[in-house]
């Protein structure tokens, strides 16, 4: 984190943008623990007592689509993403300034585009029969949260773009060292 440590704004975005990926990984965590006992619960009463219980799918998957927003946001803050990064030990950095540019602005359009249609295909809800099969759960605010994990996403990806820029021939505090 000290390598990224360039100015009080900076640092102000930093802690702003960190504090919001852990809100979501509280939220994700408050989910992965109802996933595991809706799992253990589920297991139990269907070879234990042999009845499943109705509509336990329907809550794993609305479970789980929590805790994949919130891994989602958690996940681009905390660079925590998996990637591989072959370009600057092949090209130097003189044209890896390019293509960060470039994956960046394509991050932010595809990244932005999904909130806004995550956000729209929300808004539909029930009256679009976006509800569980079994138990009718709304997906609304299910889509909300996806929606609000990629735009978190797509600023935090602009914070980058925009510091990136900032550095163009300098370091860039946001990429890998090798």
């Amino acid at each position: 984190m000290s390598a990224r440590r360039f100015s009080n704004t900076n640092d102000l975005m930093d802690r702003w943008f960190h504090h919001i990926a852990n809100a979501f990984a509280v939220i994700g965590a408050i989910g992965l623990f109802l996933l595991m006992c809706v799992t253990v619960v589920s297991v139990f009463w269907r070879y234990a007592l042999r009845d499943p219980i109705f509509g336990i799918g329907d809550i794993s998957s609305m479970a789980l689509t929590v805790v994949v927003a919130a891994g989602v946001a958690y996940g681009a803050v905390h660079m925590t993403h998996i990637s591989v990064n072959i370009f600057p030990g092949m090209i130097g950095r003189k044209i890896t300034r390019i293509t960060d540019f470039i994956i960046r602005v394509l991050s932010v359009l595809t990244c932005g585009y999904a909130a806004w249609a995550l956000a729209i295909k929300g808004s539909c809800g029930v009256s679009c029969g976006y509800a569980t099969q079994n138990l009718l759960i709304p997906h609304m605010p299910f889509y909300f949260l996806l929606s609000a994990s990629m735009a978190v996403v797509a600023a935090f990806l602009t914070y980058q773009l925009v510091i990136g820029i900032k550095h163009w021939n300098g370091d860039d505090p946001f990429e890998d060292k090798m």
